[in-house]
């Protein structure tokens, strides 16, 4: 009767399904994944995965950070530029009707894009422009 106890306890044991999730399972489940260390590997991966989140977020905020000194920069690049145009315009006597257009157009343009990257690119290509004018500008007068 002692040896049927054991047998009926180790049948038992051996039903046990093989799964390391702490919620499944019962008993000798958990006893089972303590001292195979499938519980400590489930910790170890869970933290190598939350510190690759770490990571990957603080270079998401490095580069948010770039971009956003990168706008700052141009916006500041384009203003200085879009005021020497304003001059420009208002020094100019025999402006034709399209290249006053052009250049209240330039003045008065924004980027309409809302992600930071797609607003830089915006604003690059509107100081290139302005630029672009201002050049044509100086060379008129000239």
């Amino acid at each position: 009767m002692r040896h049927l106890g054991l047998i009926a306890g180790l049948a038992l044991a051996g039903c046990v399904e093989t799964t390391t999730d702490p919620g499944d399972g019962g008993f000798f489940t958990g006893v089972q994944n303590i001292r195979s260390g499938a519980y400590d590997q489930r910790v170890a991966e869970r933290e190598q995965a939350v510190d690759e989140a770490g990571q990957r977020n603080a270079a998401l905020k490095a580069e948010q950070a770039s971009l956003a000194a990168q706008i700052s920069a141009t916006e500041n690049e384009l203003a200085k530029a879009r005021f020497r145009l304003l001059q420009q315009r208002d020094q100019a006597r025999n402006l034709d009707d399209a290249t006053r257009a052009r250049v209240n157009r330039v003045l008065t343009a924004k980027p309409a894009s809302t992600s930071d990257a797609k607003r830089l690119a915006d604003l690059q290509a509107l100081l290139s422009e302005t630029k672009a004018l201002s050049a044509e500008l100086a060379a008129l007068s000239g």
